[in-house]
């Protein structure tokens, strides 16, 4: 195996474990010592999968080589302790971090994010318990610096949205059940201080998955209520999947509107409620267009093409699909 070079070694330790990586093979001799702490297999992380990393061995991980790592996911590691989790407090050179489906309070990602100076790729769940107000400053001066957010909602909220004033890319996926586990209804109002109202001012892509039920949808209305209030001029890529039916609303009309003045964009994709004629592309502009849903939309599809490959005009050269 050692006559190998250095390359190739280096390519076949890629699909080793991370934590076999650090803490076996590491330990078997001087060359694969060095090769093992290569930047290019310490830098990214994925724990997502290695179901034997245990509560030990994520510690020594972090503990080896939690300096060098710059992405870590960690998506689903169901079972790791929220105080184990708490330990990438110690990577502080993160860039991207996943910890959907982790176990943690509110307080445990503030005392995490607080540390986490260079992070600008956040991806969590917000669930029943969880509290903006236990946020530090320094978790929010963090949050600020974020330029791409991938939240999961099992409960109204708008988690820590609020505070990332420099969002790029928001991702949101609601998962909210109608009622909680004792059978109470749930409401989708939304308790939250005119202060606290999301910032999508720098916001380029915007990304919402619904799964089924009311409160979903009731929730949803509340973000783009504030997206509509003053769209942002940058936006490229707007995108809402939803499952059946979902009613516009005042908001959403204005929202559309607002969309009609304000952007060009290059993805689109609505629910099929809200295309019910061809009324709306005769007014959105589309700039260099990569993705587009209409599916089950009752539009025309040869008005459809042509309005798509002119740009969202009715007639001019056709631009590049």
């Amino acid at each position: 195996l050692l006559g190998f070079s250095d390359e190739i070694l280096l390519h076949i330790l890629s699909h080793v474990p991370s934590t076999d990586l650090v803490l076996n093979v590491r330990r078997t001799c001087r060359k694969l010592a060095a090769l093992c702490l290569d930047k290019s297999l310490t830098h990214t992380v994925l724990l997502q999968k290695d179901y034997e990393a245990s509560e030990d061995k994520v510690k020594q991980l972090v503990k080896e080589i939690g300096r060098e790592i710059q992405q870590l996911d960690m998506a689903g590691c169901y079972w790791l302790s929220g105080a184990t989790i708490e330990h990438v407090a110690r990577c502080r050179s993160l860039v991207k971090v996943n910890l959907s489906g982790c176990h943690l309070t509110s307080l445990r990602l503030s005392k995490m994010l607080s540390a986490l100076q260079q992070l600008r790729s956040l991806a969590i769940d917000v669930s029943p318990g969880f509290d903006a107000g236990q946020l530090s400053g320094e978790c929010k001066a963090t949050l600020s610096r974020v330029r791409e957010l991938k939240q999961t909602l099992y409960t109204p909220s708008y988690g820590v949205v609020p505070c990332c004033t420099s969002l790029e890319k928001l991702l949101l996926y609601f998962e909210i059940l109608d009622r909680t586990r004792e059978g109470a209804v749930l409401s989708g109002q939304l308790m939250v201080g005119q202060s606290n109202v999301p910032h999508y001012q720098n916001l380029r892509v915007f990304y919402a998955r619904l799964a089924p039920g009311y409160i979903n949808q009731e929730v949803v209305r509340l973000y783009l209520a504030v997206l509509s209030d003053r769209t942002p001029e940058n936006l490229h890529a707007f995108l809402i999947s939803v499952p059946g039916s979902f009613a516009e609303s005042g908001a959403t009309k204005n929202l559309l509107d607002s969309m009609a003045r304000n952007v060009a964009l290059d993805a689109l994709q609505l629910p099929r409620s809200w295309l019910n004629g061809s009324s709306l592309l005769q007014h959105l502009r589309f700039n260099n267009p990569f993705y587009f849903s209409f599916s089950r939309c009752a539009l025309s599809g040869g008005h459809l093409i042509q309005r798509v490959i002119n740009g969202g005009e009715e007639g001019g050269s056709p631009g590049g699909p």
